[in-house]
Order: structure tokens, then sequence, then C-alpha cells
């Protein structure tokens, strides 16, 4: 059986793609699965795909532009590794990763977190503040053994080993959006993992590009919804869960964006606050907390016509 199976989700990006898979050694061990999110033939020349030179590359074109998470998705019925690596076609991996794999490839954990470095796209050299709070997590739980950030708030699949029989087990699955299709799934692994390990090692350069979703972050149409949904989805299943931690904050922030630019969206999630908040009073003070007594009084004025009258 194979060792490693990496899934690369890629679209429009062939030039970055193919740094991605020179920073991947070739081993009878590990197979890499591309899959191509409807490139644009202007973009890529598929008779020169990147990868296609490669034996252990598998490249599967999908013509269904449905986004990243449909390809993850694909990759993951193809995968036949005992670890699964989530890759972005734009970052890289360090030199000596596959020497990081294999110190940890016979652990009897369902994932294990990596520690990350940060850097432009464009400038390698040139780090980056960008999601390196991921390695404060990492740290934190090494310090005090407390599982709750690294398991909960590391909102994206890659830096990660995943058990590939953990995921078939559980089902799970990479929501098929246009954003934000990877939060709900490394949510669901870190908490439903029986057993997680992390390691003082850097692993895994994400890069930043200034055009990238990341990069452009909810200026596009539709966005909001999709990642206030998400984040909705998120704080619901740790009410339901009953996790003792704060995951307010991203959902406050994306409410306050709502409530600023689509007033019927804020509508229809402030009429089910207390599916994610203690109580309709609790998400009141949530969104309101820092704000001037004007802004209280139109909110509480405001929410009132939403629950009660509207």
């Amino acid at each position: 059986m194979l060792t490693y199976s990496i899934i690369i989700p890629h679209r429009d990006i062939p030039q970055l793609l193919q740094r991605c898979l020179e920073s991947i050694p070739q081993r009878p061990d590990l197979e890499i699965i591309v899959v191509d999110d409807n490139s644009d033939p202007k973009v890529v020349d598929f008779a020169c795909f990147p990868g296609q030179e490669r034996s252990d590359t598998t490249i599967i074109l999908d013509k269904t532009g449905l986004g990243a998470g449909h390809a993850r998705n694909i990759g993951l019925e193809h995968a036949k590794g005992k670890w699964l690596l989530f890759t972005d076609a734009d970052d890289i991996y360090v030199d000596d990763m596959y020497e990081i794999l294999n110190h940890k490839k016979e652990s009897d954990a369902d994932v294990i977190f990596f520690k990350m470095r940060s850097v432009m796209s464009n400038d390698l050299n040139k780090p980056i503040k960008r999601m390196t709070y991921i390695n404060t997590y990492i740290d934190d739980y090494l310090m005090t053994g407390d599982e709750r950030n690294i398991r909960l708030r590391h909102p994206v699949p890659w830096g990660k080993m995943i058990k590939r029989d953990f995921v078939s087990r559980n089902h799970f699955h990479f929501d098929e959006t246009q954003y934000t299709n990877d939060n709900f799934f490394a949510v669901c692994v870190g908490y439903y993992a029986k057993k997680i390990e992390a390691v003082d090692i850097v692993l895994y350069i994400y890069t930043m590009r200034r055009d990238s979703l990341s990069g452009v972050f909810c200026s596009k149409p539709g966005e909001l919804a999709v990642r206030t949904e998400v984040s909705f989805r998120i704080q619901k299943m740790f009410k339901e869960q009953k996790i003792d931690i704060d995951q307010q904050r991203p959902l406050k922030w994306y409410l306050m964006e709502l409530l600023k630019k689509d007033r019927a969206l804020f509508r229809y999630y402030w009429k089910r606050v207390d599916e994610v908040y203690p109580s309709k009073y609790g998400a009141f003070q949530i969104l309101s907390k820092g704000r001037g007594l004007k802004f209280k009084m139109k909110l509480s004025i405001y929410s009132l016509w939403i629950w009660f009258i509207k």
C-alpha cells in the first residue's frame, strides 16, 4: 500500500503548480493527485500540463468548475495512501519534507499537525505573518497539552498528515462551495480525531498572492454570504456538541459585515442566532460589545423588530 497521497486542487496557475510539484520528491511510496478545476485553456497548456512527466502523479481534469472543495473530494475518491496530505497549488514544501513525514508514518494518531512558514509567492524570502497563528497553537499544545485550539481553530487541511481510513470511516468531505470549502472539514477532522500529535518542525510553506482568494478577502460577489454560512455551521456544531471554546469572533465579524452590506441576509441569521449563541440577548451583547450607546440603541430596536414584529 502507498504511504502518502498528496491531493492538489488546481486552477489557472500552472507555473505555481509546477513549483509546488518540484518541492515534492519522487518516492515509490508516495502518490500525487492533481485535480484541475476546469482551468482556462487560454491560461493552461493541457498538452504540457505540470506533472504529466512524473510517474507518481495522476492528473484528473474536472470540467464541472465546482471549486477546490469538489476537486479535493475527487482526489479523496482516488487516494490510496495510508496518510493524506492536502496541498494548495501555489504553496510548497520544505526541502526535507519526505524525511519529516517518514519520522511519523508509523504513528497511531489520526491527525498529525506540523508547523508552517508564510511568505509572499513572488518572493519566497519575504516572510509575512498571515496564518502564523497556527504555529502558536502548536506551541501552546506542546507546552500545556491543551488540545482545543489546535483541534478546533486550525481552519485549513494543509500542514497535516491525516489518516485516510479515519476520513473514510467518518465520511468526511469538503464543502463544494466557491469559498471556505475546507474550514468545516478541518474542524471535523480536529474534533473527531481520537488521537492527535503535533511536531515542532516546519513542513509546509504557505504563500500569499495578492490576487488570491485569501489576498482579497470577502471582496467577490456572494463571498460574504458563503463565508457567513460556513462560520454559522461551525458555531452551531460547537453549541450542539457543547464544546467549550470561544469561536464567536469570526461569526461576529461576518454578522457585522452583513449588517453594513446585506440587511436581508443579516435578518435571516439574526432570527436564528439562538442556534449558535447562548440566547438572543447573549447574541445582542456579543455583537454590541465595545460599541457606543447609539449603536446599541439602534441594534436593540432593530433586533426587536426582526425577532418579534417582522
